[in-house]
């Protein structure tokens, strides 16, 4: 029999309420204790079903994949996206059911609590994923959707950014502002969605008969603290540096910032950058970020609809939906 929310909650010393912000993917519940609260759950067996309501036939199963959490983290930018999915549940008459798959904790044992879920698709936050991480899922008898992330070898609908076009419009915008030597602050973690920017950024460099072989790629961690450390680290081996760079999202480019500034170097004046998704630190860094905007919300209820669809009728052909993304200018790129 499965354990009670309560039960869960005395085994680990944390409140209930802490337990049902963790299936519902709340706000202000640290790393360390949503990844005990999800441990603990698995290997008593509890799913959090009794957090839906008893009313609801059709549940929405979403899976948030965390191969290191380093990037499908507990930020505005994942918020948001949870947020559009909720709301969209809500119109489709569905109720949302959470959960969450560790990558460094017992595989057999997850897969199995997710099958367990009494739901008519999943939509499966992929993130963090590698293509062979979907062999996991093979095996599932519901229809999948995909967000936020793609490969070609995928056999399911997938819902993303266009994130070829967003860092080819940032690229494009460095270089239409005078900037002759457009450098690339890239993720030392590789994703898709950050291949896929690498794309876009090399792309813009050729349509301006710029060589793509260059010194100023820096990678570094796509987490604030250790980005900024890795920036600082790089400062100090005195490379040259470029006019101005494209950064794979805010968090990066605000922790480059961070380090430069530290460096003696002053922004936008001596060297301008400009980051990815539009979170709400852009507007609160001094300067502010020049950024390219990602419609969370609508990526998220994107998704469901799609799946939705797929639940009608799972004969249809498999779609790649890449929602746009726009310019957003700021004080961080200088006009030369």
């Amino acid at each position: 029999m499965e354990i009670s929310a309560k039960e869960l909650a005395q085994l680990i010393n944390v409140s209930p309420a802490t337990v049902s912000m963790v299936f519902n993917n709340k706000p202000g519940i640290s790393e360390a204790t949503r990844e005990l609260v999800m441990r603990t759950a698995a290997q008593y067996g509890y799913t959090g079903k009794s957090t839906q309501t008893a009313s609801s036939s059709r549940v929405i199963q979403l899976i948030n994949y965390k191969k290191h959490g380093k990037i499908a983290a507990d930020t505005p930018f994942f918020s948001q996206l949870t947020e559009g999915i909720t709301q969209e549940c809500y119109r489709q008459n569905a109720a949302l059911h959470i959960s969450y798959f560790y990558e460094n904790m017992d595989i057999p044992t997850q897969l199995a609590s997710l099958k367990e879920v009494d739901c008519i698709g999943i939509l499966l936050l992929a993130t963090e994923m590698g293509k062979e991480d979907f062999k996991k899922f093979k095996d599932f008898h519901v229809p999948i959707v995909v967000l936020d992330c793609y490969y070609d070898e995928l056999k399911y609908d997938c819902v993303l950014i266009n994130n070829i076009q967003g860092a080819f419009k940032a690229t494009n915008y460095l270089l239409q502002c005078g900037h002759q030597k457009v450098g690339y602050l890239r993720s030392a973690i590789e994703i898709s969605n950050f291949a896929e920017r690498a794309d876009g950024y090399y792309k813009a460099l050729r349509a301006h008969n710029k060589s793509t072989s260059h010194p100023y790629v820096h990678a570094i961690s796509p987490t604030a603290e250790e980005g900024y450390q890795d920036m600082l680290a790089i400062l100090d081996t005195r490379p040259e540096l470029a006019d101005a760079y494209f950064a794979d999202n805010d968090i990066i480019a605000a922790a480059a910032m961070k380090a430069f500034r530290e460096r003696g170097y002053r922004l936008p004046e001596d060297i301008s950058i400009i980051g990815f998704d539009d979170m709400p630190l852009c507007d609160m860094m001094v300067p502010s970020l020049s950024t390219m905007r990602v419609k969370k919300q609508e990526l998220g209820a994107t998704a469901i609809q799609r799946l939705m669809d797929r639940v009608e009728n799972n004969q249809i052909e498999c779609l790649k939906m890449c929602m746009a993304t726009k310019l957003i200018k700021r004080e961080s790129v200088s006009v030369l």
